[in-house]
């Protein structure tokens, strides 16, 4: 995309932001602690829609992020599976694959080292969670750099919060309202892997930027990942308790909270 481009973009994004629609919290669950600081939040939104939220919050110093991968669909494992192998704290499904053919990434795939499939450059609409040296980030399309160190890496896009703002590539085209799956962190060490129902990506970008909806921490950038039938978050709490959204089909590869050190 062109530097003018950009520009009226962004400006876009500005007039937008004086005519966000009114969203509140309508309720929050107590929060359900995972272990190692992890904790799994329910939110219910109201405003345009009623949506609803489930988020797993947790920081880096005591989690880390990592890539499980599905590489043939009849023989794919679910995300509690997935999670369980890992000894995850949670599980959701991660960026795009070829649902109706071979199965493979859309995109760079990067799990425990191991790769398949190229970067992919969309004009912008692209981001990535890459982990490298053992430290998760949120990256945009330009920031890409290849490197051998990268441990984990999925792609996904379109981009919904950069920089504490609405991403402004969320102007272009009709918002639909969907089931979604995202990231998100604070770019200081505190993370989440969540769900929704019933928002569209512009809409699930101006609720994560409403004050007082998102208070376990500041949402500088978030990504949107795989939706709709591919939407799916796993977790089980410290008593036992399990909470499992499953997809709908087979996903190629999921992203999963994992503890740095056994308790």
């Amino acid at each position: 995309m062109k530097t003018p481009e950009l520009l009226v973009l962004a400006l876009m994004a500005l007039m937008l932001a004086g005519q966000t629609p009114s969203w509140r919290l309508e309720s929050t669950s107590q929060a359900a602690p995972l272990g190692h600081e992890a904790v799994f939040v329910v939110k219910t939104i109201n405003g345009p829609a009623k949506v609803e939220m489930k988020l797993v919050f947790f920081d880096e110093q005591q989690c880390a992020l990592r890539v499980g991968v599905n590489t043939i669909r009849a023989t794919a494992k679910p995300l509690n599976q997935l999670g369980a192998e890992a000894k995850a704290l949670a599980v959701c499904n991660g960026g795009y694959f070829h649902a109706g053919g071979d199965f493979g990434p859309a995109g760079l795939e990067i799990a425990g080292g191991r790769r398949a499939a190229t970067f992919v450059k969309d004009r912008g609409w692209v981001g990535a969670l890459m982990v490298r040296q053992a430290r998760a980030s949120l990256i945009l399309e330009h920031e890409f750099q290849d490197a051998p160190d990268m441990s984990e890496f999925v792609q996904c896009s379109p981009w919904l919060v950069d920089q504490g703002r609405i991403a402004p590539v969320l102007l272009q085209g009709q918002d639909v309202r969907n089931k979604r799956t995202f990231l998100m962190t604070d770019g200081s060490g505190r993370w989440a892997i969540g769900i929704c129902k019933g928002a569209g990506l512009l809409e699930l970008a101006q609720i994560l930027l409403t004050p007082g909806i998102i208070t376990e921490m500041k949402v500088k950038r978030a990504l949107n990942l795989d939706g709709g039938p591919s939407t799916g978050l796993w977790c089980r709490s410290a008593d036992g308790r399990e909470q499992f959204e499953k997809p709908g089909w087979a996903v190629r590869n999921a992203i999963m909270v994992v503890p740095r050190k056994p308790e």
